[in-house]
């Protein structure tokens, strides 16, 4: 009896160190132009000091509406990936449970 095992993808490294190193880097620039447009520094600058932060309701209602529509869309497609891997799972399963073995 031979059993077909399913060959898992195999990311390299220098591709994960790739996706670290670019998702540090959005991270560095998001950080860096918020600093800019803000004109101050984390620590302060001067006798002001600190950062100032404002509650701006257009600005807050498109930040909760793109993570809506981006939790819907992860939602949607997960929802799907686990369907498909349980029709996968479980067809095989009923197909080598109607073999009968002799």
């Amino acid at each position: 009896m031979k059993v077909d095992k399913q060959k898992k993808p195999v990311n390299s490294p220098l591709m994960e160190v790739f996706d670290v190193m670019f998702i540090m880097l959005l991270c560095f620039v998001i950080l860096l132009s918020t600093m800019l447009m803000r004109g101050k520094v984390l620590v302060g600058s001067g006798s002001t000091g600190g950062m100032d932060y404002s509650f701006n309701l257009p600005i807050f209602l498109m930040l909760v509406l793109a993570l809506a529509i981006y939790l819907v869309y992860v939602f949607s497609s997960s929802n799907k990936e686990l369907k498909a891997m349980i029709n996968n799972l479980y067809s095989e399963v009923h197909k080598k449970g109607d073999k009968k073995v002799s």
